[in-house]
């Protein structure tokens, strides 16, 4: 007996209960987070679709433009179109040759860093002031300086003038090329110095001639450092170009959506910088516990009931008739339809919720008698849902506080079953009508005042 009285002690702790709702309560709640914080990743990522439909037909109209054969490529139309906005890079993959990359607007440059590499050997043709003439016909000078940083970094700095090009009504004559190559040596070294005290190149335009377009290469990587408007240029052989379509790409700290469309031997991209990857990060983090938090508040204060029923071990309908009632099973014949005899089993009904309530997660079986046979319940679908909402409503007017209870049916040789699994609840105590009723063995009883202090007790932080 007072082995029993121990296990039955031990059945009745319910702070484990408690902490079962609790573990469910917070894996739900981090679920919630998981998903808040992929639909803050998913919102930085649907600003930029609406954008995706343009960039593809900018693309296309673009590469329409272009035509390349041999080592050559014909951009009169796609140079002279002023209706059009440009890809952020077109490139002739044949060649490598840049017709068109990023173009720094204003301070801001949005830089794309799986294309942002420039070949340093056709730098290296440029340490005297050099005519160059493109693939696609434009006629530039260019001249190239190094410059050492930190005393480790080598870069490369390129600057260019345009003499002939389809944006120049008129062609630099010759014997200005004194001015233009006095111009770029000033232009480089002023560059050069702004790198060498860590400052941002600014092109600046004063008298005389200035350079049209600039760039800093790191010379071992032969990375782009900075960059302003466009002179030629061209991508390093090793350096992939971007496949065709849209894609995600990751470089340096940036998550990118880029589209790329190909005519041909010409590729062109169109980009967008979406966010940093930190910057992802901390939002998702703040997503993750904004929306955790409300939802384990919420959770605690209106799911309660449901996570303490969800994922109980229910026996089953046989292994229940089995091992007959028990301290977790109790049998009942059914609510009576006679309102003489209803309040009675109504009370019994209610004592053995209750019971399980305070004591131990349970199950209780209407229709079937106390000794197990099956007398089942004459109830359409119609009479179910009443059924369940009779069962419910009683719970919640006759009990205080509402003990966590659910219904379920179950259809056995043409009889129906209702199974009403009841979890211990995460109050201190469950009462009907003002009496406080526990389980012991197959019984439910009126706690003694030593059980309901202990029940209380157990509660006690």
């Amino acid at each position: 007996m007072r082995a029993l009285g121990r296990a039955q002690q031990r059945a009745g702790r319910p702070l484990p209960g408690r902490k079962r709702v609790n573990s469910k309560i917070l894996r739900f709640s981090i679920w919630v987070g998981v998903a808040g914080s992929l639909l803050k990743v998913l919102a930085y990522i649907a600003a930029a679709i609406p954008s995706v439909r343009e960039w593809r037909e900018t693309n296309l109209h673009a590469l329409s433009e272009i035509t390349c054969a041999g080592a050559t490529c014909d951009t009169s139309m796609f140079s002279t179109d002023w209706r059009w906005n440009d890809p952020d890079y077109v490139i002739d993959t044949q060649t490598r040759y840049f017709i068109d990359l990023a173009t720094p607007t204003g301070d801001v440059y949005g830089r794309f860093e799986p294309l942002d590499y420039s070949d340093r050997s056709f730098l290296a043709r440029f340490q005297q002031p050099t005519y160059y003439t493109t693939p696609d016909g434009e006629v530039w000078r260019m001249y190239s300086r190094s410059v050492q940083v930190g005393g480790e970094r080598n870069l490369q700095v390129m600057v260019g003038y345009s003499v002939k090009a389809p944006s120049k009504a008129v062609e630099t004559p010759d014997s200005l090329m004194a001015d233009v190559d006095v111009a770029l040596r000033r232009e480089a070294d002023k560059i050069a110095r702004s790198l060498a005290t860590s400052k941002v190149p600014l092109r600046s335009r004063g008298s005389g001639f200035a350079a049209d377009g600039f760039q800093v290469v790191d010379s071992n990587t032969q990375q782009v450092v900075e960059q302003g408007p466009w002179l030629p240029t061209f991508l390093p052989e090793g350096v992939r170009l971007p496949a065709p379509g849209l894609k995600f790409y990751v470089a340096a700290g940036e998550l990118y959506l880029a589209q790329t469309n190909t005519n041909g031997r010409v590729s062109a991209t169109s980009f967008l910088a979406i966010a940093g990857l930190w910057w992802i990060v901390c939002c998702s983090a703040l997503g993750f516990l904004v929306a955790g938090a409300i939802t384990n508040a919420l959770s605690r204060r209106f799911l309660r009931n449901y996570f303490a029923v969800i994922g109980m071990q229910v026996p089953s309908l046989e292994a229940a008739r089995r091992d007959g009632e028990s301290q977790t099973v109790e049998f009942k014949r059914g609510i009576s339809e006679n309102e003489d005899k209803a309040g009675s089993t109504e009370a019994e009904l209610l004592r053995s919720v209750a019971a399980f309530a305070n004591t131990n997660d349970g199950v209780i079986f209407l229709g079937i008698d106390d000794a197990g046979h099956i007398k089942g319940l004459e109830l359409d679908y119609a009479q179910r849902d009443r059924l369940e909402r009779k069962i419910h409503e009683l719970t919640r007017t006759r009990i205080r506080p509402t003990p966590p209870v659910q219904i379920t049916f179950e259809d056995l040789r043409g009889l129906v079953i209702a199974k009403i699994a009841v979890a211990r609840g995460g109050a201190p105590l469950y009462m009907m009508g003002g009496t406080i009723y526990v389980r012991r063995g197959s019984s439910d009883v009126q706690a003694q005042p030593e059980e309901a202090v202990r029940l209380v007790s157990q509660y006690a932080f």
